[in-house]
């Protein structure tokens, strides 16, 4: 028996890796409408590459690898690379060596020399934060075998929101500064551009900046101001929306009518006033009169933070990278 490794360029070639996938993780199933934005439209200056394993001629493993095409001056990971998908077969020993296989070809043959560090998950665009806990053993093994070690435990958040009321912290904000407002920022995109430039410079803004430039894309982002100035911002997503955020990637296992909120971030001058749990709690508002009935916060490492609001920890992922 032969064993071929092949970058996949076709659509029909990457729709069988991701098949692949979904076929081994059908809580973590991905939709041809998400592989259409994340991987065939990806935000500017991030290079996506598919790779398949052939035992004959029967796809057996399947990864994508997101790097940064050329450095962008504001992005904070320019010394990363991101294994974005990994699946195999997993009903073999032989599937299970394959896979490995594969991984290594991708890591020693095809992440450049300027990256020094290859993280699973957690790519622009990303589909998953980390490896989800429920991922059986097995699947673990094979990543560690190739030198992945972990670095962290994240969570994605839940709640219903149809019967969110605004908490006494929040009333109390909102009383004690009556000119601290939470609005969309269509309109007020440079508004938005401005203050992500000065306060995360980093990969928040770089998302903003191309978010923007879809055709209502702007609509999920919020600002928080005081006195007019802006003072904080955040970003929601809906099933719905013109563009996806990875918080409503799993948001069908919960609703129909599922949204989400995150990032969000308050200038630093300001912070420890409680003005982000007032932001989050008049966007949940906004939303749940437009029709949605639950909510998704994802990849957070501080979930005490969001339970003040009733969030409750629905999926825990494990961060895992290799140098």
């Amino acid at each position: 028996m032969t064993t071929n490794i092949e970058r996949l360029v076709s659509r029909e070639e990457i729709f069988e890796g991701i098949d692949l996938w979904n076929r081994q993780h059908p809580d973590f199933r991905i939709s041809d409408a998400l592989v259409e934005q994340n991987l065939f439209a990806p935000l500017p200056d991030i290079q996506v590459r598919c790779y398949g394993g052939y035992d004959e001629h029967e796809l057996v493993s399947f990864a994508v690898l997101k790097q940064l095409d050329s450095p962008v001056r504001e992005f904070e990971d320019t010394d990363t690379a991101w294994l974005s998908l990994f699946a195999f077969k997993p009903d073999s020993e032989r599937a299970r060596t394959l896979g490995k296989d594969l991984l290594t070809t991708v890591v020693d043959k095809h992440v450049s020399a300027d990256h020094s560090t290859l993280q699973f998950g957690c790519s622009p665009q990303n589909f998953v934060s980390g490896v989800p806990s429920t991922f059986p053993e097995p699947y673990r093994n094979v990543l560690r075998d190739v030198g992945f070690e972990s670095r962290q435990r994240v969570y994605d958040l839940s709640r219903a929101i149809t019967t969110f009321d605004d908490p006494a912290t929040a009333e109390s904000v909102g009383r004690e500064l009556e000119t601290l407002r939470v609005e969309r920022a269509t309109g007020s995109e440079a508004d938005l551009l401005s203050f992500l430039e000065d306060q995360f410079p980093g990969r928040w803004y770089y998302e903003a900046r191309n978010i923007c430039r879809i055709p209502g894309g702007a609509a999920d982002y919020w600002l928080l101001r005081l006195d007019g100035d802006v003072v904080g911002f955040a970003r929601s997503n809906r099933w719905d929306g013109s563009y996806r955020g990875p918080n409503v990637n799993w948001g069908w296992r919960l609703s129909n009518e599922y949204c989400g909120v995150g990032p969000l971030g308050v200038h630093e001058e300001q912070q420890g006033r409680g003005w982000g749990l007032f932001m989050i709690t008049k966007i949940v508002q906004r939303l749940k009169q437009d029709g949605y009935d639950t909510m998704v916060i994802d990849w957070t490492d501080i979930p005490g933070y969001y339970e003040k609001l009733g969030f409750e920890r629905w999926i825990s992922y494990e961060r895992m990278a290799r140098k």
